[in-house]
């Protein structure tokens, strides 16, 4: 990390670095405050190191909580899916269900459960990439 010079002012409106040569943030347009000509380097520093600050040097995730959530939602359902399904296509040869052709149901339900678990996973891992998507779009508007 490079040391933060003297002059440089963090904009209390968008939260972005400027240069102390200018009175005027360049991305809003906010005047620079009285106080920020009395700060430290590292008072600055620790301001913009703190989350949600524009020019932190802290790389952002790929996804914010509620897309984590729904991609791993996703994924734990697809993981349980496919073992639903396996455990369906097993069940007669450990189980007697006492019915006719008990490994037909099995299969049917083992296609059932499939389906679901597919249909499932796509529609959560969608809904994450959108809200990833469109969040990434109105942090760069």
């Amino acid at each position: 990390m490079s040391e933060i010079e003297k002059d440089k002012w963090l904009c209390r409106n968008c939260n972005t670095l400027v240069s102390g040569e200018t009175n005027v943030c360049p991305k809003c347009r906010a005047e620079r405050p009285e106080e920020a000509t009395e700060s430290t380097p590292e008072e600055i520093a620790d301001v913009v190191h703190k989350e949600g600050y524009a020019n932190a040097d802290k790389s952002r995730s790929k996804y914010i909580f509620r897309e984590a959530v729904l991609i791993n939602s996703a994924d734990i359902i697809l993981v349980l899916g496919l073992f639903c399904t396996f455990g369906a296509l097993i069940a007669p040869i450990v189980v007697d269900f006492g019915v006719e052709a008990p490994m037909m149901w099995a299969i049917c339900a083992a296609v059932i459960i499939f389906a679901t678990t597919i249909i499932s996973w796509a529609i959560l891992r969608t809904l994450g990439e959108l809200s990833r998507m469109l969040r990434e779009r109105e942090e760069k508007a």
